[in-house]
Formats: C-alpha cells, structure tokens, sequence
C-alpha cells in the first residue's frame, strides 16, 4: 500500500511542532513577565498611574482578603474545638457556619468591648490628666526643688510658671479650641461625606468578599493551586513558599496577639495590687503595643508612664519599675513558651528587619518585618545545609574512589 509523501511530511511537520511548541511551553510565563517588565519600565508613569487605578478599583476585595485571613485564624480554632465536641460528626456546612459565625461574633464582641469600655475610659483618663497637671505641675516642681542635680533647674521653671488659676484659664481656653475644632472638624466631615461614604463601601464589600472566600476556602484553594500548576515555572517551589509564608504570618501573629494580652492582662492586674491609677487603660495600651515587634513595648511604656506622672511621680516610677520587671519575664519565659517554633528567627535579624521595613514601609513594614524575613532566613537557611550536604557527599564519594 503506498502512503501519500506529502501527508507523511505534514504529519511528521506537525508533530516537530507539538515538540517544540512543549519545550517552549514553560518558558511562556517567563517571556509574558519579561514584556510586562519592558511596558512597565518603558512607560513608567502610565504605568505607575494604571497600578494606582487597580489598586483602587480592588481595594475592596484587597480588604476583603485581608479579613479572610484574619477571621480564618479564629474560625480554624472554632471549626477544631467543634469537631472535638462533637467527635467529627457534625456535617461540614453546618460545622463552618457555626464556626464563621461564631468568629465574627467573636471580633464584634472585641470590638464593641474596646468602642464601649475602653475609649470612654481613655477620654475620661485624659480630663483627669489635665486636671491633674494644672494642680500638682506647681507642687511637683516644689518638690525637685531639694534634688541637688535638678532643684535649680526646677526654681527657675517655677519662676516662670504661670499660677494655678492661669493654667486653669489656660486649659479651659484651650478646652474651648477643642471644641471648636471639633466642630469644625465635624463640619469638614460632612463636606466630604462622598469619601467617607466610599470607604465604608469598599469595607462592606471586603467584609461581604471575606465570607464569600471562609465559606468556600477549600474549592479556592484547588482552584489557585491548579492554576499555580497549569501556567506557573517552578510551581512547586512557588507553591511552597506561599505555604512558607502562610504558616509564618499565621504562626507570629496567633503568638504576638496571644502574648499581648497576657502581658496587658498581667499590667492590669499587678497595677490593681499596687494600687497605680490608669490599671485598665494603661493595660489595653500595653497590650496594644506589644503588638509591635521591638519598640512596642517602649512606646506602650512610655504613653503609660505619661499618664501616670500627671497624677504622683513616686506613682510613675514604681509603674516604670514593675513594666521592666513584667517585660523580663514576658522575654524569658512567657514569649518563648508562646511563640514556641513559630518563627524561628534570631533576634538581631528581628531588630534588623524591623528597622529597614519600618524605614521603608511605615507601621505596615513593622507588622509584616518579621514574618517575611522569617521566610526569608528559612529559605536560605534551608538552601544552605542542601548544598552542604551535597558537597560533603561529593567529597565522600571521591574519598571512596
């Protein structure tokens, strides 16, 4: 039987073609990004403009991931203790509708707590402050005047120290710009009322696309790791390294928020005993602070210490003196229990992390420092010890022949 020359030709062309075209397959991404490099550097300003838009336009669902990723923390712990209760047997919609709800609720009730108790306490710590300056500044300085390092320093302060009845003008004269400022401001707000109407669009639709992604996390994860797979090089390394980062982010901030509430519950609680004013506010301050890797713990004090100072100076130091000794054993023996693994990252790289990502990023840097560096370090980390052991591998095997 003979066979058509041209057709065997186009068959064997077409097949060249399919091969080539498979070699070529994985570097299709690489060529796609290369050009969008070249647009983007060719065009800087457009382009710089074009990404503002983008971010703009998304950043509801940018908001939206962001709470998912949050809320997903808690709901995980939920959807683990509801499983334990009811030894599995609870049906998976209903165990994350009740384990989504119940996260949320728990953020409300967080919120409402420090909306309801916590700011009315601080406006209140605040009058008192200012009150309190006005009447014990003068008899504060009267005291220092005996401090043989400072008492000069102090007479002559007081010489130039208004009286108590002028401060007290003072304050309520500024009291009164305050007041008409907030009012102003209160008018401004009005005024640009399309902005703040705006902003809260974009909230309610990042809460809205937050429950859209905890509902259905697991079908979105295949869906991302398939795409991952089908169009990215090295989807295998990409993919771990999202995991990397998850586990890292997850890890540090379960730890830093849980250490920050032992470390404020334990400030209030010492500060009850030795009846400092200011217990519970300065330990939601504390609290909040030691959110913030490094300097936290310095700003939370400081603030604290601020307010107590306005009240009794002896008052301020016996405060400064059991922080310090709170933090010492917060650094030895409760952080360390708490964070455990979590972040296996040594502590000059903590503080150089911080730095640089504060210097670049502001309080976002900060947040995101240590978890990312993190990664980083444990990706180098790991690279390292595989290529030394392959060269030791190496080396034994031509030790052997």
């Amino acid at each position: 039987m003979l066979v058509d020359p041209k057709l065997k030709t186009d068959t064997e062309l077409e097949k060249n073609i399919k091969t080539n075209a498979h070699k070529l397959k994985p570097y299709i991404p690489v060529c796609i990004i290369v050009l969008i490099m070249f647009v983007i550097f060719k065009y800087w300003d457009s382009a710089i403009h074009f990404i503002g838009m983008f971010f703009n336009a998304s950043s509801g669902l940018i908001i939206g991931m962001i709470i998912a990723f949050l809320v997903n923390i808690i709901m995980s712990a939920y959807e683990e203790g509801i499983k334990k209760l009811t030894k599995g047997k609870i049906k998976h919609g209903l165990l994350r509708a009740i384990s989504l709800i119940s996260a949320i609720l728990t953020l409300l009730l967080i919120l409402v707590g420090i909306i309801g108790f916590v700011v009315p306490e601080l406006i209140k710590s605040i009058s008192l402050m200012i009150t309190a300056l006005s009447e014990n500044l003068p008899k504060m300085l009267n005291d220092l005047k005996s401090n043989k390092y400072i008492g000069e320093f102090a007479t002559s302060l007081m010489t130039t120290l208004p009286s108590t009845e002028d401060i007290s003008n003072t304050i309520k004269g500024i009291s009164k710009f305050v007041l008409n400022g907030a009012s102003g401001a209160v008018g401004a707000l009005a005024s640009s009322a399309g902005a703040i109407v705006a902003v809260i669009a974009k909230v309610g639709i990042g809460i809205f696309f937050s429950i859209y992604i905890l509902a259905d996390k697991e079908k979105l994860g295949r869906q991302f790791t398939g795409l991952i797979n089908t169009y990215v090089p090295g989807n295998e390394t990409i993919l771990a390294l999202i995991k990397l980062l998850n586990t890292n982010f997850r890890g540090y901030i379960v730890a830093q928020v849980t250490d920050a509430c032992i470390l404020g519950f334990l400030c209030t609680i010492g500060m009850s005993l030795l009846k400092l004013p200011y217990a519970m506010m300065s330990g939601v301050i504390i609290a909040f602070f030691a959110l913030i890797p490094i300097i936290g713990a310095f700003l939370g004090m400081a603030t604290c210490a601020f307010f107590i100072l306005t009240v009794s100076p002896t008052q301020a130091l016996i405060f400064l003196v059991y922080i310090l000794l709170l933090q010492q054993v917060d650094n030895n023996i409760i952080y360390p229990r708490v964070v455990g693994s979590s972040v296996d990252l040594p502590g000059m790289w903590v503080l150089a992390a911080v730095t640089v990502f504060g210097g670049l990023f502001g309080i976002v840097g900060i947040i995101c420092s240590v978890p990312v560096t993190a990664t980083i370090y444990k990706l180098i980390k790991d690279d390292y010890h595989e290529r030394e052991a392959k060269e030791k591998a190496k080396a034994n095997q031509k030790a052997q022949s």
